[in-house]
């Protein structure tokens, strides 16, 4: 029986438990999560005759165990089945059976019991038995692969297999980076549940935990009383779980550092670029811009460009430091997708302690709503939704005095709704109302969504969880289809007939303001009233200052300024102008 085996079975009781499976689940997710969506850097095992002891940073790609070592000397690859409660096996790793049941093996094709494979697979955040023929020059092998948070599953009461998220210039000792992990302890001297494992396959306990480091892409025998909430100094949380994730939508995220030891640390987050992905993956469209909010010296909320240098803040005991992550989806990078896998903006953060010792890679991901990349007729736009806004008119002309605008005594606000179809065409609208139509199907919703009515008359009878929004600026009228370019310049003509009910000269009682003859029967054209024209320009502002590094702006949030000229009130056209800001509040892109 190995001596570290035998250490353990002397030192610990081995009573039969039930697994929980929180660690279980906690780590399916995560590799669901990642499956498709994450960032691309190439990990390099260095391995040399006889045992090697990995650590995989890195969710590879290929990860079939017969494409990684294809064409490479090797004898076989065994990773630890935690099945069981303990420990149990009998003969040292170096003679390893493929028959043991807590093992499994891949087995190279050339191996007459490779019928006895049940490992056909590598698996990132996984630690790793590697054997290299003692007669063979060792190698480094590059695994590329996705970019994983690490979450390790701990097996209480035994010994797990595991590797660490250590930095490689000053990488941590041991009882460095155990100190405050309560779970795992590091005096016992020869006792220690601490073992590398060297080119023999035999475990040697780290006797002096405070002396030896622990090296980066390298995996231990590790025991534990308890599983470790935190088995480390450094813990970082996205607040989605495995990554930095916006998706097509998403325009701000959260990213949590936790500092667990009883010293203050100072801790640097700096973006990386991505590698190119493998075949048959979302394609590499660009990297994530990125900004990050924080109080200038008024104190006030504001957002600024992530740093070329990173990001560095001292964060102290037992605290935690959260930083407020957006992406600028206005300064994506023009791309078309070559195949037909999508795209992805795709970056790395690097999260590391200034010391050298500690690094956690963080995966970053947006993406253009499905449709966007490449496809002049599609069936999603950029604006595509409804945004509602309001401008504030403070300037007037007044003939009598100047032929520019004077400011108004008081300003004057209405409200703005504009509707943008997934050909990016604008409609500006009176009304609209979201309901959930439950006769309308939309994938994957298949029992109803929601849709948007321009008017009561046109909502089914049965419809559910209505919400109205108007503006009394405008009459009752059908959408308006506006010329020109969301985000650039959009004009159109508001038309109140002589004999419209919101014509401000059509009374329906005065003899005089009726547009009706002696006889009470209305004429057909205007005699008694007008027709007035409102010519509506919305002139979108580009990039202002102190808003070029906000996220929202351009993609959820537009501000312009507001122009109308109004014709038939006076003899003089009536022109007013103001600022205006608009607020996406629907993606949906069709109008029912």
């Amino acid at each position: 029986m190995p001596r570290h085996i035998r250490a353990w079975r002397r030192s610990s009781s081995f009573t039969p438990r039930l697994i929980s499976v929180r660690p279980f689940l906690c780590a399916a997710i995560l590799f669901l999560a990642l499956t498709s969506r994450a960032q691309w850097r190439t990990q390099s095992v260095d391995l040399n005759p006889g045992w090697n002891a990995v650590y995989l940073e890195v969710q590879p790609d290929p990860r079939l165990l017969d494409e990684v070592f294809a064409g490479r000397a090797v004898e076989g690859v065994w990773k630890w089945d935690r099945r069981f409660s303990h420990i149990e096996y009998v003969t040292d790793p170096c003679v390893l059976e493929p028959e043991d049941p807590h093992w499994l093996v891949w087995l190279p094709p050339e191996d007459s019991r490779r019928f006895l494979s049940r490992l056909f697979e590598l698996q990132g955040g996984q630690a790793y038995l590697v054997k290299i023929p003692t007669n063979a020059a060792g190698y480094s092998l590059p695994v590329k692969g996705r970019v994983i948070i690490p979450v390790t599953d701990w097996f209480a009461h035994g010994l797990n297999l595991v590797g660490f998220p250590v930095h490689t210039t000053y990488p941590p000792t041991f009882a460095d980076f155990f100190r405050f992990t309560d779970e795992i302890d590091t005096t016992r001297g020869v006792n220690n549940q601490l073992f590398s494992i060297n080119s023999a396959g035999r475990g040697m306990t780290i006797v002096q935990p405070n002396r030896e480091t622990i090296a980066a892409g390298r995996s231990y025998w590790v025991g534990c009383d308890s599983d470790p909430k935190y088995p480390g100094p450094l813990v970082v949380e996205p607040s989605r779980v495995g990554a930095v994730d916006f998706g097509s939508h998403v325009v701000q995220q959260e990213l949590t550092i936790r500092n667990l030891g009883p010293t203050a640390m100072t801790v640097r987050v700096t973006q990386e670029a991505s590698e190119e992905e493998s075949e048959g993956f979302p394609e590499l469209a660009g990297a994530v811009p990125l900004s990050y909010m924080v109080r200038n010296a008024s104190s006030q909320w504001e957002w600024i460009e992530f740093p070329v240098g990173g990001l560095s803040e001292v964060v102290a005991a037992g605290g935690a430091w959260t930083i407020y992550l957006g992406v600028r989806r206005q300064d994506f990078v023009a791309y078309a997708p070559v195949g037909t896998n999508g795209a992805l903006y795709q970056s790395i953060l690097n999260v590391e302690d200034t010391a050298l010792s500690l690094r956690v890679r963080v995966p970053v991901i947006a993406e253009k709503p499905a449709g966007l990349m490449g496809a002049e007729l599609s069936d999603h736009h950029e604006s595509e939704g409804l945004w509602v806004g309001q401008a504030t008119l403070d300037r007037v002309n007044a003939p009598a005095y100047t032929n520019g605008l004077l400011p108004t005594p008081a300003p004057l606000t209405v409200r703005l709704i504009v509707h943008v179809d997934a050909y990016g065409r604008s409609r500006l609208l009176q009304q609209a109302v979201l309901v959930w139509d439950g006769s309308l199907t939309n994938a994957p919703h298949t029992n109803g969504t929601y849709a948007l009515f321009v008017n009561d008359a046109e909502m089914p009878a049965d419809a559910e969880e209505a919400y109205r929004i108007s503006s009394t600026a405008f009459p009752l009228m059908p959408p308006l289809l506006l010329d020109g370019d969301f985000t650039n310049v959009l004009t159109g003509t508001v038309t109140v007939d002589f004999d419209d009910p919101t014509n401000p000269f059509l009374h329906r009682y005065h003899p005089m303001h009726d547009n009706k003859n002696w006889d009470f029967e209305s004429y057909t054209n205007a005699v008694e009233t007008r027709t007035i024209a409102r010519d509506v320009t919305l002139d979108f502002e580009e990039s202002p200052t102190n808003l070029v590094h906000h996220p929202y702006w351009g993609v959820d949030q537009i501000l312009g300024t507001y122009r109308e000229t109004m014709t038939g009130l006076r003899a003089q056209p009536i022109h007013v102008e103001g600022d205006f800001w608009m607020e996406r509040i629907s993606t949906i892109n069709e109008l029912q």
